[in-house]
């Protein structure tokens, strides 16, 4: 069995993870790790919740050794949610090195992250948006970049992130070594790949299919209207002490809410109308077992690591397969089992098709309690309040 040791690390990072009980490297950090700290570049697809951030976290903090003060890594993300994600993974893995990392995202004040910059780092994890901000006010030089990491390219290329992408990339010295990271490698990603990577070595740890294999995949017929009734019912029957329910929209997010607080079920939301502080606040409290469901928007989807998360609810399904594996893989993460279920009204059963197509199987649509169309009984119970629905 091959650990961390044999994999050339320095003891400041082997003590680091021995306290973070991290000894058996995963299929992505067992064959990038190597391969990023020989100095070439990766060209990476690990399906969600494989530990895709410690296989160039770990490599990164290795080869950068002593401070510099001046940004010698960069990894640019989707979210704000995953930076915080990003960030960190890093302090925790650089506990016992002196190398400084800061967070470069929007929603938030510029003032205090330049004074963190003014201080001197070496690592910088930003969205495209504000780093390309702090690039143009000349309070961020990337010039010095030796590594460049583009996590979930493939999400950045979906929300339109290139042209901040590209200018960034544009200002770091081509000698660089760059690391590429996607759930999927379709046509775009590969074209991306090209232009920006050197002879890369290509890692694929799910080449049978895209989904979390430990996850159970359930899905209920019914009617919209009766999907707060189910909900609460599923909560409930279930036990649920960590659950993330995702909703198409963020009035929906606060509907579901609410019809939630009304079942007596604590619940909070995320979502773009929530500031970035409150959002934070929301998920530490989350992550530390104040209230048992989070009712988020596809803001979520992507950075959100809570291992303990046990149950994924699609209230609404998403707009592509792709997204319902990202959803889905909040829970079952790190070779842990998990649950989700989806809730598939009338108007969304043409979507299965595609999905089953993207994660190779075929959805179980017998849930618990019999799932189906039928409305379950709390639905004749549960008040709305005489408020209109929000569809």
């Amino acid at each position: 069995m091959t650990n961390f040791v044999d994999l050339g690390l320095s003891k400041s990072i082997l003590r680091a993870l021995e306290e973070m009980n991290y000894v058996e490297p995963t299929d992505i950090q067992l064959q990038s790790i190597p391969v990023t700290l020989s100095g070439r570049d990766l060209m990476a697809s690990a399906q969600t919740g494989s530990g895709k951030t410690a296989a160039f976290a770990l490599p990164i903090i290795e080869c950068l050794g002593e401070p510099e003060k001046t940004p010698r890594a960069l990894i640019l993300v989707p979210t704000r949610e995953l930076a915080t994600q990003v960030e960190e993974q890093f302090q925790l893995f650089a506990k016992y090195s002196k190398l400084k990392c800061v967070t470069l995202y929007g929603g938030v004040g510029y003032d205090k992250q330049i004074r963190l910059l003014s201080r001197g780092v070496d690592i910088v994890v930003a969205t495209p948006g504000r780093l390309m901000d702090h690039v143009t006010r000349r309070t961020c030089d990337v010039s010095k970049v030796e590594i460049l990491v583009l996590d979930e390219a493939d999400r950045m290329l979906d929300m339109g992130f290139m042209p901040q992408v590209r200018k960034i990339i544009a200002r770091i010295t081509k000698e660089r070594q760059t690391l590429m990271f996607s759930a999927t490698f379709d046509n775009r990603v590969e074209r991306l790949a090209a232009e920006y990577l050197k002879d890369p070595y290509t890692v694929r740890v799910n080449k049978k299919q895209i989904e979390p294999i430990e996850i159970e995949q359930k899905i209920f017929h019914v009617n919209e209207f009766g999907k707060d009734a189910l909900l609460a019912q599923l909560i409930t029957d279930h036990d649920m002490n960590s659950v993330l329910v995702f909703t198409k929209t963020r009035r929906k997010a606060s509907w579901v809410t609410n019809r939630l607080r009304d079942a007596k079920i604590m619940a909070e939301e995320i979502h773009g109308d929530i500031s970035q502080s409150q959002r934070e606040k929301t998920l530490a409290r989350y992550r530390d077992g104040q209230f048992p469901v989070l009712v988020a928007t596809d803001v979520a989807a992507r950075g959100l690591d809570v291992p303990s998360i046990s149950h994924v609810i699609n209230y609404d399904l998403p707009g592509t397969p792709e997204d319902y594996v990202h959803r889905i893989g909040r829970t079952g993460r790190a070779g842990r089992s998990g649950v989700a279920f989806s809730f598939v009204s009338e108007g969304e059963r043409y979507m299965i098709r595609d999905i089953e197509k993207v994660v190779g199987r075929q959805l179980d649509p017998n849930g618990p309690q019999g799932g189906g169309s039928r409305r379950p009984s709390p639905a004749r119970r549960m008040k709305s309040g005489g408020r209109r629905r929000i569809v």
